[in-house]
């Protein structure tokens, strides 16, 4: 189900490791208490899991300490509870799969938001790591919430909460629907903040407005939220399985939220150069205009979230046809030309002569110079070059503004002033093209701009 996301991500991540089985035998009517490993053993976790880790914006350390930390304690809580009593993940084990699910869809579908909303473009590139944080944060904690509506007795009698520790002896549970919001959204958030590692906090504090903004989700103000609960509630529809809501039509006033207008840009000669590299969209159709800009999730890229998870996006039948077939073959191609290309070194990158650039933790890939050069390598002769760019774009690898181009300045000096030249092209997570710990440092000399470039 998930084989596609699953090409897209970093080096496969070993993250359980049972060595002994549990061989303890519970009464009947009970459940044994499991650990995490043991918890996050079946195959659907692990590859939810991998997922989170391939759209991860962190490194393997920070990543084991402020993602399966407390994705660990959140399951440990979880044990084998169901969701609900009906209807989706209503089976053992549900709320887990859910809260997995869920985080593993919202942290994809932050990958088309730039954030936080209205910022800088230098300051979303800067930021981008911790409010990638938020989401995910967001999706896991929210989960925390379904708890409130279980009462658990253990073995010997006794009532047990979840508070920081799992059950000590075998469980039985049953459902008792708590009806007031205020009691189960302040349980969850006491919850999430004793979960969430304290280091996260204080990294996160960093950005006050991200800070803010999880804290406002955590406490129950979803819709105060703006782009990050349009996020999470979109995700949180996949995970239901309500796929017929998942064509990004959410309620109008988070469209509103998450809608900004470019202010107007000046000419190119008055463009006062950005420090951290000045990450924005730039439509294709015309990168000299100020457009508005969507932070909306495409329908592509929603279609796409849909096609991984198994579900026929389009209505008629006959669409996986011979044509559609061949040109995912000349995509696929292209990206293993460019993935093994940078990998091995075949491919320069950051010279002025390339047609790939690092930025941000983005590998920015030139238009059309790219494709014009897998052409010629490759000795292919029938292929247009439109026609390659629209295959590679069908494989959904590069970041999916609604099919927005990104336009950089390529300076001269570090000091990036004077003398620069314009290059249209798109953002590739830097994880998806180098597998390998063997990252090249970032171009200093390249700005990526907003508007009139």
């Amino acid at each position: 189900m998930l084989k596609r996301l699953l090409r897209l991500g970093r080096e496969r991540l070993t993250v359980v490791d049972i060595s002994v089985a549990n061989t303890q035998i519970a009464p009947p009517g009970y459940h044994l208490p499991l650990t995490p490993a043991e918890l996050l053993a079946p195959v659907k976790r692990q590859q939810w899991l991998q997922t989170l880790w391939d759209y991860s914006s962190l490194p393997k350390e920070m990543y084991h300490q402020f993602y399966l930390v407390p994705l660990e304690r959140c399951i440990t809580l979880m044990q084998q509870f169901p969701l609900s009593e009906s209807g989706h993940h209503a089976g053992l084990g549900g709320m887990a799969d859910y809260m997995l699910e869920s985080t593993a869809y919202a942290i994809r579908l932050s990958k088309s938001y730039m954030l936080p909303v209205g910022a800088p473009p230098e300051e979303q590139a800067e930021q981008s790591a911790a409010w990638n944080a938020v989401v995910v944060y967001a999706a896991m904690l929210s989960s925390l919430a379904h708890l409130c509506h279980l009462e658990v007795e253990l073995a010997n009698g006794k009532c047990w909460v979840p508070l920081r520790e799992p059950p000590a002896e075998p469980y039985r549970f049953r459902f008792v629907p708590e009806t007031s919001p205020e009691r189960v959204q302040s349980f969850a958030a006491m919850l999430a903040w004793q979960i969430l590692p304290e280091a996260a906090i204080t990294w996160l504090s960093t950005w006050p407005d991200a800070i803010k903004t999880l804290s406002t989700y955590l406490t129950g103000f979803h819709t105060q939220s703006g782009v990050v609960n349009a996020i999470i509630s979109e995700a949180v529809q996949v995970a239901r399985g309500e796929v017929e809501t998942q064509h990004s039509s959410h309620p109008q006033n988070i469209v509103d939220d998450i809608l900004i207008e470019s202010p107007v840009s000046q000419e190119i000669s008055h463009i006062e150069p950005l420090e951290n590299g000045d990450i924005a969209k730039v439509s294709e159709e015309n990168i000299t205009d100020v457009n508005t800009l969507s932070l909306e999730p495409s329908e592509d890229d929603t279609e796409g979230l849909l096609s991984v998870l198994g579900y026929n996006t389009n209505t008629d039948a006959s669409a996986e046809t011979k044509h559609s077939s061949s040109n995912r073959e000349m995509g696929e191609a292209f990206w293993q030309w460019l993935t093994e290309g940078c990998e091995t070194g075949k491919i320069t990158v950051n010279t002025s002569q390339s047609y790939v650039h690092l930025i941000a933790g983005f590998v920015f890939i030139q238009t059309p110079k790219v494709f014009h050069q897998y052409l010629s390598d490759s000795g292919v002769t029938d292929v247009s070059k439109s026609t390659l760019q629209k295959a590679f774009e069908r494989l959904g690898h590069h970041r999916q503004d609604e099919k927005a181009l990104y336009t950089g300045h390529l300076y001269e000096n570090e000091q990036r002033e004077g003398r620069f030249k314009k290059l249209n092209g798109y953002l590739i997570l830097v994880n998806k093209v180098y597998k390998s710990t063997h990252v090249p440092k970032e171009n200093p000399l390249l700005i990526i701009h907003q508007g009139r470039g």
